[in-house]
């Protein structure tokens, strides 16, 4: 990279000998300072070739300097020299300084100047070229390559002692033009001060002059109907707008049909711009004017007008769809009440029992056959209460009737009385899902739902998305990851797939996302909420010298509220529009009439008040069902408890009697062998006594 040296170089007082004065046909330096200081300008940027005189150029740099007036040198002699200067003038344009530069030089390298300048993308409103133009006629091929968005002086002498400036912008309706402005002599000096007249005064009346417009199909800012290579602007709000600023201006326009009818949003690889502001940056088109959102990498293609909308960027999804019926007589009951009336419930009921049978156990007053029946009948108790059915109160005590009045307080005025209003409430008007409302929401829908996200091919929104951080960047890896289409041609396209399906979701401007939600029915839609601020403008080429016209009256007109009045007009103009469209597009479909009709009766009864019927009563039925299956469960349940418990006991009552049987059994062997030692002893000693009689006898 050329690092660049602004040298100010302090040249001796020398004076101009009578042959420089006869060539350049006068007092060349001072009629430059003259015009210089009747800008007026403190710096000055110079470049020569080797056709100038090198005494002739000192003595110009010296006049300046006398002045204060600052000059740097360029000598674009080679085309290194001149890459030189073209980068100078990059750096400068990057820091937003002005800059002008008088060219020293034959009309072969003016002409390459002007050509290179153009090429390189240079012409900037702060650029300001000044040629000196050395031959008596100013060629033809010079003045048609000029650009009109160019500020290009020309310097002519056509006669010695005075000299002539021509400027390209003199006239606001001509494009390769050179105009003389004003002039210089030797007596008089510099004829009009400024030296050039003000922009304002040449562009505040183009006279007839046509601009050549790009428009694309999007409500309610432009209403176009294609008709095979043809359009036709049906109207709109930056059409109305477009009327009004060339009835101001006294200019015509013509609308062409863009190649890609897209605004565009990033740059390409092969550094070009795509859309409609590809062909502004390229200088195919005037301006464009169509709710274009600014964005740092547009405003490095074209410049933008004072903003014509303060919008948003927001997305619409389906209507959230009505919540089930059956479930109405559980849905009163938010997740953090349930735990409360629960364990209520459950605590009710020892309270009670200890309430009865504290007290009793310090001073005896009645007998509780089984403590843990009354525990049971203190529980069963307070469960009817709470159902409001009819029981026994297990004590008499005050303390026990105290506790049960509380209790059924609390059971029927404030738990039972609430709970049947807002069924009722639910009943008439049913509820509906969880709507989505920012991106967190949607990320989450998108992950656990499997929600599709669609933007805009190459709009502002696409570029947000594409080159955004954070939640922006994780919304587009899932866009473009998971889905296989995640791009639109428009957002009128968006708005209908939406109302065909309720996991789609669109992004894009929140005006106009609005406008299309009231055509297409805004009972379908559901807009989320502002996600970030979007500022509209018109786009103009880089360089446009009429810009401010334009500002002053888009100011004017916006804050008078003319702005407002024009987009509330379209919506108060829907539904002619939509008469009018429907009768451009032919007669729809039976079948897609039927359906939206069916659509729309579905969602006028969705929002309006309804009756009780006993359709609504139905999770009453359901829940019967389910109390019903669940009471024939725990019956099953007991039967079959009952079944095994006959067996343990059958088992039991076998058990034993086996037991009770070997016991006789045992005791009658135990007995006869009893009987049967008792009669062998009796036997020996009988045996022994008679055996001894004879020793006796």
């Amino acid at each position: 990279m050329k690092t660049i040296f602004c040298v100010h170089i302090l040249i001796p007082n020398l004076n101009s000998t009578s042959s420089l004065t006869e060539k350049y046909g006068g007092n060349l330096p001072q009629a430059i300072l003259d015009i210089v200081l009747g800008f007026p300008l403190n710096d000055l940027t110079i470049a020569f070739d080797s056709n100038m005189e090198t005494y002739m150029l000192h003595t110009i740099i010296f006049t300046l300097y006398s002045r204060d007036v600052s000059v740097t040198l360029f000598n674009i002699t080679t085309v290194d020299l001149q890459n030189a200067y073209f980068t100078y003038l990059s750096s400068m344009f990057e820091k937003y300084h002005d800059v002008t530069t008088l060219f020293l030089c034959s009309t072969k390298m003016s002409e390459h100047v002007v050509l290179e300048v153009q090429y390189m993308n240079l012409i900037r409103r702060n650029f300001k070229l000044i040629f000196y133009w050395p031959e008596k006629r100013i060629y033809r091929y010079f003045v048609r390559s000029m650009n009109e968005f160019m500020k290009i002086i020309v310097i002519t002498n056509p006669r010695p002692g005075t000299y002539r400036l021509y400027y390209n912008q003199a006239l606001s309706y001509k494009r390769h033009h050179l105009e003389m402005v004003n002039w210089w002599n030797s007596v008089d000096g510099l004829f009009r001060r400024p030296t050039l007249p003000s922009p304002g005064s040449i562009f505040n009346n183009f006279n007839g002059k046509v601009f050549k417009i790009p428009v694309i199909h999007k409500p309610p800012w432009h209403f176009v109907r294609y008709v095979n290579d043809c359009i036709e602007v049906l109207g709109g709000r930056d059409d109305k707008l477009l009327t009004l600023l060339s009835q101001s201006l006294n200019f015509r326009f013509e609308y062409f049909d863009p190649p890609d009818r897209n605004q565009g949003s990033s740059v390409l690889e092969n550094g070009s711009f795509e859309g409609v502001l590809g062909l502004i940056g390229k200088r195919k088109a005037d301006f464009f004017i169509g709710d274009v959102t600014l964005t740092l990498e547009r405003l490095s293609v074209v410049e933008f007008s004072f903003l014509t909308l303060a919008d948003s960027v927001a997305f619409v999804t389906h209507a959230p769809s009505r919540l089930n019926e059956a479930l109405a007589l559980v849905r009163p009951f938010h997740w953090q009440v349930w735990p409360a009336v629960v364990a209520t419930l459950i605590i009710s009921g020892p309270i009670l029992y200890v309430l009865i049978a504290l007290p009793n156990r310090w001073q005896p007053r009645r007998q509780i056959p089984s403590r843990c029946k009354l525990f049971f009948e203190c529980c069963w108790f307070t469960t009817t209460l709470f159902f409001k059915q009819t029981g026994r109160e297990p004590s008499s005590s005050n303390k026990c009737r105290f506790f049960i009045i509380i209790l059924s307080l609390s059971a029927t005025y404030i738990i039972s009385d609430m709970y049947s209003a807002n069924l009722t409430s639910l009943l008439a008007k049913p509820g509906r899902e969880k709507s989505i409302n920012n991106l967190i929401e949607l990320e989450e829908a998108m992950i656990n739902r499997k929600f599709k996200l669609y933007v805009e091919r190459l709009s502002s929104s696409y570029s947000l998305l594409e080159n955004g951080t954070g939640i922006y960047g994780r919304l587009w890896n899932m866009m473009t990851h998971n889905q296989h289409l995640h791009v639109i041609d428009s957002v009128e396209e968006g708005v209908k797939l939406v109302r065909r399906s309720i996991d789609i979701a669109i992004i894009a401007g929140r005006e106009t996302l609005y406008f299309d939600i009231q055509r297409f029915g805004a009972k379908n839609f559901h807009l989320s909420e502002k996600l970030n601020t979007a500022y509209s403008a018109i786009a103009f080429q880089i360089g446009c010298p009429y810009i401010e016209n334009f500002n002053k009256i888009l100011m004017a007109i916006f804050e008078a509220g003319i702005l407002t009045k024009m987009t509330d007009s379209e919506y108060e103009n829907l539904g002619k529009r939509q008469k009018t469209e429907i009768k451009i597009s032919g007669v729809e479909s039976e079948a897609q009439k039927q359906q939206e009709n069916e659509n729309d009766l579905l969602d006028e009864k969705d929002e309006e008040l309804q009756p009780i019927n006993i359709k609504m009563l139905q999770g009453a039925f359901y829940l019967l069902f389910l109390g019903c299956g669940f009471s024939a469960c725990v019956l099953g349940l007991e039967i079959l408890f009952e079944r095994q418990q006959y067996k343990v006991r059958r088992a039991l009552r076998v058990g034993r009697k086996k037991h009770i049987r070997f016991k006789r059994r045992c005791r009658y062997y135990c007995r006869k062998l009893r009987k049967l030692i008792r009669a062998w002893f009796r036997q020996m000693l009988h045996d022994a006594f008679v055996d001894t009689l004879e020793y006796t006898e």
